[in-house]
């Protein structure tokens, strides 16, 4: 099959606001620059960004918060880069004349979950899209182009060297062969693997498995965080759980309040990751909701409160037929970040020369569990300094033209493509993936269960070893799958080798936290047959931080 051939200085895969972001700070350093992604960017659920410049706060008091919020797991010099380069991206933004809330003077910073004090800036609720627009509008005028719709397959080497991109393009039935000097993976995390997310589906661990695949190491990938209330009768829609902090209310099938049990001042009190993990506790005891949940009741709150102050909620569920002042809905934990993911350097490289990530696909920055309004932060922040770092190897470096040896894999890899539909297997393979993990490796774990998804798991790689797609579309879908079943299955790996609780991950069988043998991350290395998982020491201080600050909210189940 013939297929179509591009060049560029850098590649960026995802147009989210990391892979503007990057692609934004490498033009700006007079390289060329290509982006790739599957779809047109959804607007991002970034409702600000947390950056110290708050009555009291620093970037000390920033990173200690951050510190204990991933219950001593961060990577410190990363952490350092989050919290240090916040005021930076404000000051940025704010000189391309972009307008953030303000209370007369001072900012009007909200308080996230995690935080000690008021910190996150934020125009409105669109801070993520209009962010977006502004550098896409940017971008534009710099002539960089952006393709939607075209799939990245695998990074291309020359060596032990990232040379390009092998990407497709199923609408058109072509095959995309990209040189590069630097390519910057920004294409997102997997909680598409899960069959209830807050992501679209497309979000399912390619970067991690490009990466792998290219001889990178991840990181933390058992740490997985659950959105404690996502709407899945009568509709599934998102729905924010600081309407518990306005008097919501949860109650099981028997009509309990049940988080009070547990808390008495209610759920407003409880902290996501907790919540999350009661929710899922609830559901797994069989007190259940009509359709598998619990109830999410508003009712109760003044309408004012959900029309005015939470209008974008209110509206939403209008708009789907659903009145949320009269109704009462069923709720249930879904996947929604990754904790893990890519292991980068402070520059963001991969240990691969001439590849760097940014955003979800990394792992390292939030440790165990992420801060509110930090998501936002590290897409600013990163995203900048992997753009930067690309710009400058391909500065140093320049191009290498992709070897004979690589054109003949290429060839092997898509010469039989002739054009039949995408196979009904592939899907249901994905829809087999999506279930176990939601079954075995949710909010709430055990060995047996982890144990169980594995050999599924395993057993489906073992059926598909051997599988050859026979066109472009079908290409695309077991490119992903593929990348699901890697994704699911290290995220198992690693919640089985992790006998423990802390963060996000929830053992049911080794319920509590334990420092002594487990402050330290699991990092995951590819090898010639297998992988293999090793432990990383992280820093003591940073551990005993985190000790002291969940120190409150140890529980045993």
């Amino acid at each position: 099959m013939r297929y179509r051939e591009f060049t560029a200085d850098v590649v960026v895969v995802g147009a989210g606001i990391a892979g503007l972001r990057s692609a934004l700070a490498a033009s700006g350093r007079g390289v060329s620059v290509l982006m790739v992604s599957k779809g047109a960017a959804a607007s991002p659920a970034v409702i600000g960004f947390n950056a110290p410049v708050g009555a009291g706060d620093s970037g000390d008091l920033f990173y200690r918060d951050t510190s204990a919020g991933g219950g001593g797991l961060n990577d410190r010099e990363l952490a350092k880069l989050l919290t240090g380069q916040a005021v930076g991206v404000l000051r940025e933004f704010e000189a391309l004349g972009f307008s953030f809330d303000r209370e007369g003077a001072a900012y009007d910073v909200l308080q996230p979950l995690g935080s000690s004090c008021p910190r996150l800036v934020h125009q409105s609720n669109h801070t993520g899209s209009a962010t977006m627009a502004m550098m896409r509008e940017e971008l534009l005028r710099r002539q960089v182009k952006e393709c939607s719709g075209v799939t990245a397959l695998d990074l291309l080497r020359d060596r032990h060297r990232v040379c390009g991109l092998l990407a497709a393009d199923p609408l058109r039935d072509e095959i995309w062969v990209i040189s590069a000097g630097a390519v910057v993976l920004a294409n997102g995390g997997g909680s598409g693997i899960y069959a209830d997310s807050t992501y679209p589906d497309g979000i399912a661990g390619d970067g991690y498995g490009m990466a792998y695949r290219a001889g990178a190491s991840l990181l933390d990938m058992e740490f997985v965080q659950f959105e404690p209330c996502r709407c899945i009768w009568p509709r599934k829609l998102g729905i924010s759980t600081t309407l518990l902090a306005r008097g919501g209310e949860l109650r099981n099938r028997l009509g309990e309040r049940f988080i009070c049990k547990r808390y008495p001042g209610g759920e407003g009190t409880v902290a996501k990751d907790m919540l999350a993990r009661l929710i899922a506790l609830e559901i797994k005891a069989g007190h259940v909701s009509e359709h598998g949940g619990v109830y999410l009741d508003l009712r109760m709150l003044p309408e004012k409160v959900l029309k005015r102050d939470h209008s974008m909620y209110y509206e939403r569920f209008l708009r789907a037929g659903i009145d949320l002042t009269t109704e009462r809905i069923e709720v249930a934990p879904a996947a929604h970040t990754f904790m893990g993911g890519v292991k980068i350097d402070a520059g963001c490289g991969c240990g691969v020369p001439g590849l760097f990530a940014a955003g979800e696909v990394t792992g390292g920055i939030h440790g165990a569990n992420r801060l509110g309004g930090n998501a936002g932060t590290e897409i600013y922040v990163f995203g900048k300094i992997a753009g930067d770092s690309a710009a400058e190897y391909v500065h140093r470096h320049g191009q290498v033209s992709i070897s004979d040896q690589e054109r003949r894999m290429i060839d092997e890899r898509v010469g039989h493509l002739h054009g039949r539909d995408a196979s009904v297997v592939i899907q249901n393979a994905k829809t087999l993936i999506k279930n176990t993990m939601g079954t075995y490796a949710g909010a709430v774990r055990c060995a047996d269960g982890l144990a169980r998804a594995g050999r599924i798991i395993q057993e489906l790689a073992t059926e598909f070893k051997n599988y050859q797609a026979a066109s472009v579309q079908e290409l695309t879908q077991f490119t992903e799958l593929k990348n699901m079943m890697l994704t699911a299955e290290l995220v198992v790996a690693a919640a089985h080798r992790r006998q423990e609780s802390r963060g996000v991950h929830f053992r049911e069988d080794f319920p509590e936290r334990d420092d002594r043998h487990w402050c330290k991350s699991i990092a995951i290395t590819p090898g010639a047959a297998s992988y293999e998982l090793t432990t990383v020491a992280r820093n003591g201080e940073i551990c005993a931080e985190g000790r002291r600050a969940e120190k409150s909210r140890r529980e045993k189940f």
